[in-house]
């Protein structure tokens, strides 16, 4: 509980458990970089983020709640979360986070009554902040939403699934080496899943669905056509590594 016993509404559940009580969970991510809200478990739910919060502002007797996070970079996707539970007349006091911008902190210590703490606080020159799994193929809630056919679908960090320099602020002329890498870290992992499980794993075994990918396809396949697709691109390119 937070000073005063206000229950927490946390995005994540790495660092706090929920307990439904005191710690609440909210499933949600952005859509492809926009304000829109998806649930990672139930993507092609359109409104599936905005009934959680109906529900969980019914069940707030203090209709007041602190947000939790584990990174706040622009804050977008908190400042949304704020709005819709602002509409179920819930006051969102402040925000807890691992690691902020200067950016977000600034703001919400300007317009939340308990503002933003965090563990660490991020210099001005930053240009972006990754996560690991974001650059490993199907590992779940890795790389970002989007809506491809009318299917909501995850695009790891990198090509030809994803675009690193638009996701990862990866500089332009690093863009084939740079997923080159990511493919062979990928393939590595996935070979060697294959090989202690002794199953040849489908993409369609994946927790999520994974943009430019056939789902009948085992994933060691497809992680090595996606290596000659890269090799087809440089050659392509005339790049050499």
């Amino acid at each position: 509980m937070f000073m005063g016993g206000y229950p927490i509404l946390s995005l994540d559940r790495i660092y706090l458990t929920p307990d439904r009580k005191n710690i609440l969970f909210l499933d949600a991510t952005r859509l492809d970089g926009s304000n829109n809200l998806v649930s990672r478990n139930n993507p092609n739910e359109p409104d599936n983020v905005e009934r959680q919060l109906q529900k969980i502002a019914q069940s707030l007797p203090e209709k007041q709640i602190i947000l939790a996070d584990d990174v706040v970079f622009s804050g977008n996707v908190l400042k949304r979360i704020i709005a819709i539970l602002q509409q179920y007349g819930v006051e969102t006091l402040g925000i807890r986070s691992a690691i902020a911008t200067q950016e977000s902190y600034d703001y919400f210590n300007t317009n939340l009554p308990y503002g933003l703490k965090c563990g660490y606080l991020l210099g001005p020159n930053i240009i972006d902040q990754i996560c690991e799994r974001d650059f490993y193929f199907g590992i779940a809630q890795s790389g970002i939403s989007i809506k491809k056919d009318g299917v909501i679908q995850k695009a790891p960090y990198f090509k030809p699934y994803g675009n690193p320099i638009k996701r990862a602020s990866i500089p332009k002329e690093y863009e084939e080496y740079f997923s080159k890498g990511c493919i062979i870290r990928s393939l590595a992992l996935w070979e060697r899943i294959k090989n202690l499980t002794g199953k040849e794993i489908l993409v369609k075994d994946l927790p999520e669905k994974i943009n430019n990918t056939e789902e009948q396809k085992s994933v060691v396949k497809v992680l090595k056509k996606g290596l000659n697709y890269e090799k087809i691109t440089n050659r392509n390119n005339g790049i050499s590594r």
